[in-house]
């Protein structure tokens, strides 16, 4: 499966997210600053770059920003509203360009990221986390978030939870999803594929607060235990 969606969009699945720049593309430098202010939501809108978000027991918030682009740098801007920070960049007039962020947050902020082209990689997380991209792996491992969303239109989802959640959402057009869910708990499980099969292993209930929803329009769901 993950040769057909590397086929089909080469940024998805890990198939070398940064590739779309192409060799004529420049790298400018890495920006790192730091957030001080009160954050209890984190939001990336992103383009086309890789995404990584990693939770620690920090109090503030990094955030480490790599420009890509043709002839002339993206805009990137960084906007505090309340409690939410977002980060976001404008490459209206480049035909390639994109910023890849690594951003390391308290482990308990909600985090809501979005990409058309590139990896999301989201990593010991304890809040909401929402995750969509057109194309590109989704990869989540240690979260303990009670609430989980995941999108991807061509790319596979593998999210890995160390906590029992209360309601998980992952579907693809184009790609496997794998959820690992602790087999302390049971959980009350709805998957549907067209093409490809569902692997259900963990303990179920049809009456069980732990839901947990997957879709595949071409793919392969498993659910297995920790």
């Amino acid at each position: 499966m993950a040769a057909l969606v590397c086929a089909v969009v080469p940024a998805a699945a890990g198939c070398g997210a940064l590739s779309q720049f192409g060799a004529a593309s420049h790298t400018g430098p890495t920006k790192n600053f730091t957030v001080s202010a009160h954050i209890t939501t984190v939001v990336i809108n992103g383009s086309a770059a890789s995404i990584t978000v990693t939770g620690s027991n920090r109090r503030t918030i990094l955030v480490s920003q790599q420009p890509y682009y043709s002839t002339r740098p993206p805009g990137t801007t960084r906007k505090v509203d309340g409690t939410t920070l977002t980060l976001s960049y404008d490459c209206s007039a480049e035909a390639v360009c994109g910023v890849a962020y690594n951003v390391l947050v308290p482990r308990g902020v909600a985090v809501q990221v979005g990409s058309r082209a590139g990896a999301i990689t989201l990593t010991s997380l304890a809040g909401a986390v929402t995750a969509q991209t057109d194309a590109g792996l989704i990869t989540a491992t240690d979260l303990s978030s009670l609430s989980a969303q995941f999108r991807s239109s061509a790319g596979g989802i593998v999210a890995a939870f160390s906590g029992v959640p209360d309601s998980v959402h992952a579907s693809t057009n184009i790609g496997p999803i794998s959820i690992t869910l602790p087999g302390s708990a049971s959980y009350k499980i709805n998957t549907h594929t067209y093409v490809g099969t569902s692997n259900i292993s963990v303990p179920t209930s049809a009456s069980s607060p732990h839901v947990i929803n997957a879709s595949s329009d071409l793919g392969s769901i498993t659910i297995s235990p920790a």
